[in-house]
């Protein structure tokens, strides 16, 4: 298991400033680098949230917090961890708490205003620098972005992989993906494969498919795709609804991973036991109950109903309705 980095709210909230306002060379501000570090080295290194706090969440208390400044260091980590929805004590991914507090809290005044003339309740000195705001600029400075010319590179080489290919690898829950795009777009775009798996299969009802986990011949240009981890890392931990979809896709088709089924005959298999959007891209019930589990806006548009009703121009495949 990777190492879990403990930090407090407020202190991750310092991290993600100073990437503007630059570091000290104070103990703290070491510190902050070298937890930055980690964090670049590995953006999926688990972080843990503490703060001080009694009652059933003291259990991850941090230790050494009777300093002057800890009640409005704790004031600031509770006003941070109910800007974005967590807990003493949550642990999830870097990468997916910083998009939590850039998406949740739009300057640090929010959070770090306090009283000039108290003693007790000082705003941070950094405040005056006004960098914060900018920072969503910056955030690339911790997790870069795929350049353009490395997804046109990616795009080209795995669509002549594909359509080579005497076998498709798809993710269970791109078949779905693949049936809305025919009825949304329908032609290529920089952002993934969709359209050129469905022309094969258009072209080729018979080409055996084969429905592997995690990403698959549909991610390579995408800008959430890491290659060289063959990792997922769309907002808000996407990977995590990605694999939910994927088991409830394989739970209605009576399949699992690995299994292999002629397109033709794994598209009329779909469509049979499927018949929504709903069903697994809605969870059923249509209810997000976190950013986490947000709902495909693609549920709403009737894209998949539509293009199940034409097969998605599969040749030899007729949908009864209902």
């Amino acid at each position: 298991m990777k190492e879990i980095v403990k930090i407090r709210p407020y202190q991750l909230l310092c991290i993600l400033c100073k990437l503007k306002t630059g570091f000290d060379d104070n103990s703290e501000d070491l510190k902050f680098k070298k937890i930055l570090n980690k964090i670049k080295k590995n953006p999926e290194r688990p972080i843990m949230l503490i703060t001080n706090v009694l009652g059933s969440y003291s259990y991850q208390n941090p230790k050494n917090t009777k300093s002057k400044e800890e009640l409005f260091r704790k004031k600031r980590d509770l006003d941070i961890l109910r800007s974005i929805g967590l807990f003493p004590g949550a642990i999830m991914p870097a990468r997916s708490i910083i998009e939590k507090i850039i998406n949740s809290i739009e300057s640090p005044e929010q959070i770090c205003k306090g009283n000039i003339a108290s003693e007790i309740w000082r705003p941070c000195e950094y405040l005056e620098t006004k960098n914060y705001g900018k920072l969503k600029e910056t955030i690339h400075s911790i997790f870069p972005v795929r350049s353009l010319q490395e997804r046109e590179k990616s795009k080209k080489l795995s669509v002549e992989k594909m359509y080579k290919s005497k076998l498709l690898m798809i993710r269970p829950h791109h078949l779905m993906c693949m049936v809305c795009f025919s009825e949304s777009k329908n032609e290529p775009i920089l952002e993934d494969n969709l359209y050129e798996a469905i022309d094969i299969i258009r072209k080729n009802p018979e080409i055996p498919i084969k429905l592997i986990e995690g990403p698959c011949m549909i991610c390579p240009p995408c800008s959430a795709y890491i290659p060289e981890k063959n990792l997922c890392v769309g907002g808000f931990s996407m990977n995590l609804r990605d694999e939910k979809k994927d088991i409830d896709v394989l739970f209605n088709l009576d399949m699992n991973y690995g299994m292999i089924l002629p397109a033709r005959q794994l598209f009329k298999r779909l469509f049979e036991r499927i018949k929504s959007a709903k069903e697994i891209c809605g969870y059923g019930d249509c209810k997000e109950t976190s950013p986490e589990w947000r709902i495909c806006g693609n549920v709403y548009k009737k894209y998949y109903e539509e293009g199940r009703k034409k097969g998605m121009g599969i040749p030899g495949i007729k949908v009864k309705d209902g």
